[in-house]
């Protein structure tokens, strides 16, 4: 009731309290189902990201997933959520219980992200170079034959800001991808990543026990 009362105030007090409760509890959900997105039940939206679907490509949200979009949003979104399939066939599956803010996830095969995965603003997750990288197949066709494998991130890891995790990588779970990370190959469950290229400073256990990262 409280809580209510407190939401209540708001919306009196401010009209854009009101465009943006309109936006995330409606408007969101709505829009990203009739794209064709499998939205789990529970599900929270802050601004409206950005959707591609390919025919044919697959994008599941689990129950109670948080995404943030709305830069106003706190911790330094600095644009929406983007979910891109880029071919029939591709997918990108979230788990139940994760949250991600302003980031990119791009299948081109597969991005598949566990239970209770946070992932921070600007982290980009992406299952392809893009373009091919002998620049006469280039010229012959700008993104044809990019090399791609898919994407896995367990259960429970944390992906810090401004990350990028690259093609054929798997995260194990409860692993931590700190900040900035350019993570081009596989982290063990529990490990600590840290640079470019992403290497291995601790573990999470370590951390939680009282000894620190070293």
């Amino acid at each position: 009731m409280i809580r209510m009362r407190s939401l209540l105030a708001r919306v009196v007090r401010s009209p854009r309290t009101l465009l943006h409760l309109a936006v995330d509890r409606i408007a969101a959900p709505l829009w990203l189902r009739l794209l064709g997105v499998d939205v789990g039940g529970g599900c929270r939206f802050e601004g409206l990201p950005i959707v591609a679907l390919a025919r044919g490509g697959r994008i599941t949200l689990g129950r109670d997933v948080v995404i943030r979009s709305r830069r106003d949003t706190a911790g330094g979104v600095s644009h929406p959520t983007i979910l891109a399939t880029l071919e029939p066939h591709s997918s990108i599956v979230v788990g139940d219980g994760t949250g991600i803010s302003g980031a990119s996830i791009v299948a081109r095969r597969g991005v598949a992200i566990g239970r209770r995965v946070l992932i921070g603003a600007g982290a980009d997750i992406w299952d392809t170079d893009f373009h091919p990288l002998d620049p006469e197949q280039r010229r012959v066709h700008a993104t044809r034959d990019a090399a791609c494998a898919p994407v896995c991130i367990e259960d429970e890891v944390f992906v810090g800001a401004r990350t990028l995790i690259l093609k054929g990588v798997t995260v194990g779970s409860q692993a931590v991808i700190g900040a900035g990370a350019v993570v081009t190959k596989d982290v063990r469950a529990g490990a600590i990543v840290f640079g470019n290229p992403a290497r291995v400073v601790g573990t999470v256990h370590r951390v939680v026990q009282g000894e620190g990262v070293s």
